[in-house]
């Protein structure tokens, strides 16, 4: 005794053909999830928190003559807005990449140490006062990655994504 199944399998295949677009042209999924990203990041400048939700004043304290002369009720990395405010994202192929081109920017992503080009020493004014040292530390303060918030928004959208081309409604 046999039993025979037979089912309609356009159906199927137009799922799978819609499923299968999405890894094939993900640009349109990976720019929904950019913007987002990018507002995240920009909140982390208003919060002065990394993407872990640490603040950023708990990495290192501010030098006290900095600290002293910065302008008062503005938090730190924002009191010019210039790398708030040049947070872009871009898809590239099948990357989404989310950051500055700010010739800074990474200074303050990973740290750095500032030591003059030009001469023996850096000169600056800071405090009412002439300044000539070796070098300076700059502490990281990580502005750039992902919170347990972004990494839900973007399961919750491709969750949304595959919903929809499971349902015949297309892709992003």
């Amino acid at each position: 005794m046999s039993v025979a199944v037979s089912m309609e399998w356009d159906g199927l295949h137009e799922t799978l053909e819609r499923i299968a677009a999405i890894g094939l042209k993900p640009e349109k999924l990976l720019a929904a999830i950019g913007n987002p990203l990018e507002d995240s990041t920009r909140a982390r400048f208003d919060s002065g928190r990394d993407p872990d939700g640490v603040s950023w004043e708990s990495y290192a304290p501010l030098n006290p003559l900095y600290a002293a002369v910065e302008k008062k009720g503005v938090g730190i990395l924002v009191e010019s807005g210039k790398l708030r405010g040049s947070i872009r994202s871009v898809v590239v192929g099948s990357e989404l990449l989310v950051g500055s081109d700010e010739i800074y920017a990474p200074v303050h992503q990973f740290g750095a140490v500032i030591q003059p080009k030009n001469g023996r020493h850096l000169s600056f004014i800071m405090g009412g006062h002439l300044w000539h040292v070796d070098s300076v530390l700059i502490e990281a303060r990580p502005y750039l990655g992902l919170s347990d918030e972004d990494v839900l928004m973007i399961m919750e959208e491709l969750e949304a994504v595959f919903d929809r081309a499971l349902g015949g409604g297309g892709g992003v």
